[in-house]
């Protein structure tokens, strides 16, 4: 066996072992890892299988051999053989990326755009196609990664990629309008309007760096920083610090830890909200599914 193979199979044990070890998630973010590294692992191994089963009467084994006596023929033959692998590649490929919307490639090059305008040091770029993903009901096509997706009721309306909310009283008073508080605060976001928020995609994901980034900025002295602001993002950042300090007044919890800190003690309402899913059970699937599920799809593409 060659050292190089000793190498990479005890290399990467020790690294995935040292990467479980440090895992504040108990294994899932580590599981998730190997789950991206392995989906382009599978589409050569496709690629491989399928270059088998269309050239099965080709031994490239002889094929080498000959380059010794004919390089120019054996070497075409060669080529030809790469450019149908790179062709089965780039098809399998294609499959195992497939859990990516294809209406949302129509939006990245801007969502990169406003990243890098607004918060161009962001720890986690590909966050952000997983908060579009979530809050834009992924994969309802129906508004999935499209800007105007609109959550409509009697009493709230939630408006394109970030849902931006706005909410009304029993009584008709206005209780709340994010977006009119986000275009007040923050000049970058002066065109934002109800009016035509649904024909600005690009102000719909600017208004949402701007939210993610002051909340990590409000919570940049914990351990998990995204987490905390990802909460905030779906619950309020008045209600993150609520839990934090509940969880300092309980012990073992840690206040400046999310993952099986923070994470359990939640303070919101339990009283179904939609089916039977309740304001805290929907707040901490939030984090949970944008952080580990949706955003690693994401990973090089924003």
């Amino acid at each position: 066996m060659r050292f190089r193979y000793w190498f990479m199979g005890f290399g990467s044990a020790a690294i995935l072992a040292a990467l479980l070890l440090t895992d504040p998630d108990k294994g899932l973010m580590t599981g998730m890892l190997v789950l991206a590294l392995v989906t382009p692992v599978l589409a050569v191994a496709f690629a491989h299988l399928g270059r088998r089963g269309l050239f099965d009467y080709l031994d490239m084994q002889k094929v080498a051999e000959r380059a010794q006596d004919s390089p120019t023929g054996a070497g075409l033959v060669f080529l030809g053989v790469c450019v149908v692998i790179f062709g089965l590649l780039g098809l399998f490929g294609k499959s195992a990326n497939a859990e990516v919307p294809a209406q949302a490639h129509q939006y990245l090059p801007t969502l990169g755009a406003e990243v890098s305008r607004i918060w161009p040091g962001a720890p986690s770029r590909e966050y952000f196609g997983g908060l579009i993903e979530h809050e834009s009901a992924c994969p309802r096509k129906s508004s999935c990664w499209k800007p105007t997706a609109r959550l409509k009721t009697q009493r709230e309306e939630g408006a394109g990629f970030g849902q931006l909310t706005r909410a009304w009283s029993k009584t008709g008073a206005l209780r709340f309008d994010k977006l009119g508080e986000m275009r007040d605060a923050h000049p970058a976001l002066r065109e934002l309007s109800w009016a035509t928020i649904y024909q600005r995609p690009d102000l719909q994901m600017r208004t949402m760096i701007i939210m993610v980034k002051s909340g990590h900025q409000r919570f940049s002295t914990t351990a998990e920083p995204l987490a905390f602001a990802d909460a905030g993002y779906n619950g309020g950042d008045g209600g993150v610090q609520k839990e934090r300090r509940a969880c300092g007044l309980k012990v073992g919890c840690d206040p400046q830890r999310w993952f099986g800190h923070v994470e359990h003690v939640c303070l919101k309402s339990r009283a179904p909200l939609y089916g039977t899913s309740s304001a805290c059970d929907i707040n901490r699937r939030h984090v949970r599914d944008v952080l580990f599920v949706r955003a690693p799809q994401y990973r090089g593409m924003v």
